[in-house]
């Protein structure tokens, strides 16, 4: 494959998890087109400043251009000019890591593409599996996103997903130091938890009392440990309940660092310990060991975080993999079942077994 001189066009939807978790797809993207001129395609949510692909991918390094549309428009005219906007990049490629959808739209993704200009396609799902959870043959288990997503762009070359450089940000200087700057109030002497307890979704929401009450526990736990919230701004006030609840050598970051500072501020924590979120994502791919606390909306495995040393809260109910947003009926019975008790010893568990690997 001649990869010089390459016009790429990268198709991927979704959140912030959604892309940190295609971040081995688009580290193998510039590791194939290391000199091509890149752009991405992407959502733009209603008055946000910039994409999530745009905060958390950065500037620079993955791509050279972006642009982004209303999904679900079916406006002629948004789709025309798009069109047009492509067919005058004259992009040679498209790599597809977006999600699965449906056959249909798999076949209107690729006529709308090739109304565009674009000649050669990668990525664009073709068989069951990638339309359908299916089961990892080496794992026994619900095939991992992460893994879904490498095996459609395997023309590309193979993906080895555990290695640190397909997980790699790519962090600026400019953002490690501003990482730096928004501890420059706890103690960093002393080691620190990153948490997050913020969550968009009401199906995945562990909920007020259950988090202030964990962190009440691991207050007399962790004797002289710090304390790190981080999370959207409109998570700020749960965090506050939880910086009160702690007491000392602790600050809410909540709204006041980007998704990529964040990312540097909790490379350098001991752990972190959050909801199936963006964060969780973001922490698992800096290397930090995750404590996460599922709903079992989505069935086991398909969105866990990254790395082996994580502990997985999931209780799988008769209703897992209802896809909800909204638990109402059943009344979340899946991530409300989970305790403070449980939580509270995989934490302390996970922080004894790191320490005693320091040694």
């Amino acid at each position: 494959m001649n990869v010089s001189n390459r016009k790429i066009l990268i198709y991927r939807l979704g959140s912030l998890g959604d892309t940190v978790i295609a971040l081995p797809c688009f580290n193998k993207i510039r590791e194939t087109f290391p000199y091509a001129d890149i752009t991405l395609l992407t959502n733009r949510p209603v008055a946000a400043k910039a994409a999530p692909l745009e905060a958390v991918l950065g500037q620079g390094y993955f791509y050279d251009h972006i642009f982004d549309y209303p999904v679900g428009t079916r406006s002629l005219f948004v789709l025309f000019s798009l069109i047009r906007k492509i067919r005058r990049l004259k992009i040679d490629t498209i790599v597809n890591i977006t999600a699965s959808r449906s056959k249909q739209a798999a076949i209107r993704d690729r006529l709308f593409f090739k109304l565009a200009g674009i000649k050669h396609l990668i990525g664009f799902p073709k068989d069951d599996r990638d339309f359908n959870l299916s089961i990892d043959p080496l794992t026994n288990e619900y095939e991992w996103e992460a893994i879904r997503l490498s095996r459609r762009i395997n023309e590309l070359g193979k993906i080895s997903i555990n290695e640190d450089r397909y997980w790699d940000l790519h962090l600026t200087e400019a953002e490690i130091k501003a990482g730096e700057n928004a501890l420059s109030s706890i103690d960093k002497q002393k080691p620190f938890i990153a948490v997050s307890a913020g969550t968009k979704m009401q199906a995945k929401d562990w909920e007020d009392d259950n988090w202030v009450g964990l962190i009440s526990r691991l207050k007399d736990a962790l004797p002289g440990w710090g304390l790190v919230m981080i999370g959207a701004p409109d998570e700020a006030d749960r965090a506050n309940e939880c910086i009160t609840a702690w007491g000392h050598n602790s600050i809410n970051l909540c709204g006041k660092s980007s998704p990529r500072v964040s990312a540097a501020v909790l490379k350098q924590a001991f752990l972190f310990v959050g909801h199936d979120s963006g964060p969780m994502h973001l922490a698992a791919a800096v290397g930090i060991p995750c404590v996460a606390i599922f709903a079992a909306r989505n069935l086991p495995r398909q969105w866990y975080p990254r790395g082996n040393k994580n502990r997985i809260i999931y209780h799988k109910t008769d209703c897992a993999g209802c896809g909800l947003e909204i638990c109402i009926i059943q009344k979340k019975k899946c991530i409300l079942s989970i305790t403070i008790d449980e939580v509270h010893d995989e934490i302390v568990n996970l922080i004894n077994e790191g320490q005693h690997a320091l040694l």
